[in-house]
């Protein structure tokens, strides 16, 4: 097997006196992607703020492309190509939708032009402020803000958390095509743990801390018994709604 592109091992993180996360491990092949399931605050963007450099491990290796990553610091990981899109989008409120994009752009693939075509009502947009967009359209922008650095790995922390099912479908649609069609490696954290499932390509469940379930997301999807104990989902009903769809 090719060496990983993100490798991950024995990481232990917590707050103050507390360990949110204990010896974790995670490996992301290029052109691959992750999802990070389990219920609420048992540690998923707790790993994300790791990653991104954010919140400093007590132990533990994370390493980007052959090379150790522990030490350095949030703005030089982006550089060294890890994209992040925090839970909140955290957009910047006074700046315009092409400020947003332009502070952040670098050289590659992922232009701001490119950009505004994956999310066309960025375009029209564009001269707005960030804090006139709807919610829908400021996770654009994030996820966009993100691409234009043009990551080798993009980490998407709750990207349809508290959107409307339409804008949430939508926004879904552009992460698939991002993840399928564009080959971006991409570790996702998401509630809608079936659009995680059918988006990526490994899954892995967290609880308490510590990994208690992983492997290709397929298997995982059919593995009813670890989705109902451990993320909470039951088995739906026919004619249920089951959340965003990718197609």
């Amino acid at each position: 097997m090719a060496e990983a592109l993100l490798d991950i091992a024995g990481l232990t993180v917590g707050y103050g006196d507390g360990i949110v996360l204990s010896e974790l491990s995670l490996t992301l092949q290029k052109g691959k992607s992750v999802a990070v399931l389990g219920r609420n605050g048992v540690g998923k963007s707790t790993l994300m703020l790791a990653i991104a450099g954010h919140l400093k491990p007590r132990s533990g290796r994370i390493s980007l492309d052959g090379r150790a990553i522990d030490s350095v610091p949030a703005f030089m990981r982006t550089r060294n190509g890890i994209g992040w899109v925090p839970q909140g989008r955290e957009v910047f409120a006074p700046l315009t939708v092409d400020e947003n994009l332009s502070i952040a752009a670098t050289r590659g693939a992922w232009s701001m032009q490119r950009v505004y075509d994956l999310f066309p009502r960025l375009r029209e947009r564009r001269r707005n402020y960030a804090n006139q967009l709807s919610g829908g359209e400021q996770q654009m922008l994030a996820i966009g803000r993100a691409l234009v650095t043009n990551p080798s790995v993009l980490l998407l922390d709750e990207p349809l958390e508290g959107l409307a099912p339409v804008v949430a479908q939508d926004v879904a649609r552009c992460i698939a095509q991002i993840v399928d069609k564009e080959g971006v490696s991409t570790i996702l954290v998401e509630q809608h743990a079936g659009f995680a499932l059918e988006l990526a390509h490994d899954a892995l469940i967290i609880e308490r801390g510590v990994v208690v379930r992983r492997g290709p997301s397929a298997e995982l999807a059919r593995d009813q018994e670890a989705l109902e104990k451990y993320v909470g989902i039951r088995k739906r009903r026919p004619n249920e709604d089951r959340g965003p769809a990718l197609s």
